[in-house]
């Protein structure tokens, strides 16, 4: 079994004595009874009691320390190398009370000592406490175990915000690019997601809009957020709509959803094939950077823009980079751009120079992991990180 048994109440709970002396085991029996404990098992020496464990499976082990054949000592060093019982509480009672055998005990792994003779109501205490304790730990570990579970199936939800392979591969065939994509929480949860969406072009040209969302916060309630935006999102018909026209519209509807105090930045755009350009709204986002097939170093954009959720009647700015065939976009979450370098954070124009260093990749995917790998040789991400880069087919 994998798994430690649940802790009853004391009146359930299993003692495990291990005591070479007959009459000292009888004794600590009735000790244990008079205070409430009836589930007992007695063994003779370390190897004795290290055999009755999977089948007793203990509460707590009161333990001999000179015994024949296994003594206490490594019967306990022998206890710790289980996974299994590596917390189960030892309560040491021994005739031994100098200092050195009492720190040879506890470096063997014991929890607590008790000297002989034993003091009953002392020993009583003692094993009610530690039984006590190892119940709350096991509720602990309980709520734990669900939290991650409960936590694991969330982010599985959303990674299933981004765009998936089939649905990707779709809008990179229709967009004429390819988009190779990053996306890492700094915890369990994050507040960043990406998406696009594909007008087929029923109203006007075909086009692809691409978003990046970067919500403030961390954890459980930064992701709750990222669900409610990306349904904001989805029930949206985009046909028309300009990207400055879309995030004034994502940021009415985001307004009367949000918690006073809580915002998200954003960057929508769409890749204009006929004008070779990238046409872009922000709402408070990193600079996005564009650069051509030739060119030494990319070129950054302007971010400016009232962020998401602060004020429903925020207008957007649009603006426009270069990208003709061949060339490249790179959109990213701060995450990338706050990362400590000596006294101070890598910012933008330092993140600028490690894109140039890496300009002549041809492959995308190739590109944007050596990129990340270095982000992480400079230092701890501490941020939620997301990043998107974008090749126009030539």
């Amino acid at each position: 079994m994998n798994e430690l048994p649940e802790v009853p109440g004391l009146e359930t709970a299993r003692v495990l004595v291990v005591d070479d002396n007959r009459v000292n085991r009888h004794l600590l029996q009735a000790l244990l009874e008079r205070g409430g404990v009836t589930r007992i098992e007695m063994a003779e020496d370390g190897n004795d009691a290290l055999a009755r464990l999977g089948t007793f499976r203990p509460d707590l082990i009161l333990l001999d320390l000179m015994m024949p054949n296994l003594d206490g000592f490594e019967m306990c060093r022998r206890l710790r190398a289980i996974p299994l019982w590596k917390d189960l509480p030892v309560l040491v009672q021994s005739s031994l009370n100098r200092a050195e055998d009492r720190a040879k005990a506890f470096a063997a792994g014991a929890t607590d000592y008790v000297t002989k003779p034993i003091n009953a109501v002392e020993l009583l205490a003692r094993v009610r406490i530690h039984l006590q304790n190892r119940a709350l730990l096991h509720d602990l570990q309980c709520f734990r175990d669900r939290t991650e579970s409960e936590l694991s199936l969330a982010r599985k939800m959303q990674e299933r915000l981004m765009p998936s392979p089939e649905r990707l591969a779709e809008a990179e065939a229709a967009a004429g690019v390819d988009i190779a994509a990053h996306f890492a929480p700094s915890s369990e949860l994050g507040g960043d997601f990406w998406d696009l969406r594909h007008d087929a072009g029923e109203r006007g040209p075909s086009r692809t809009m691409l978003y990046m969302v970067d919500f403030s916060g961390h954890g459980v309630g930064a992701a709750l957020n990222t669900f409610r935006l990306h349904a904001i999102c989805q029930q949206m018909d985009v046909s028309g709509l300009t990207p400055a026209e879309f995030l004034a519209t994502v940021n009415r509807r985001l307004c009367a959803l949000l918690p006073n105090g809580q915002f998200a930045t954003m960057l929508a755009g769409v890749v204009e094939p006929a004008e070779n350009r990238f046409v872009y709204a922000s709402a408070g986002s990193t600079r996005p950077m564009v650069w051509a097939p030739g060119d030494s170093a990319p070129l950054l954009g302007d971010s400016a823009g009232l962020p998401l959720g602060l004020l429903a009647s925020a207008e957007y700015e649009e603006r426009s980079l270069p990208l003709p065939p061949g060339g490249r976009l790179f959109l990213y979450s701060d995450g990338a751009i706050e990362i400590p370098v000596g006294n101070d954070v890598l910012d933008e124009p330092g993140l600028a120079a490690l894109v140039a260093e890496r300009m002549g990749e041809t492959d995308g995917g190739r590109l944007l992991d050596g990129l990340l790998e270095r982000l992480r040789a400079i230092g701890p991400i501490d941020d939620d990180l997301t990043a998107l880069l974008l090749t126009r087919k030539g």
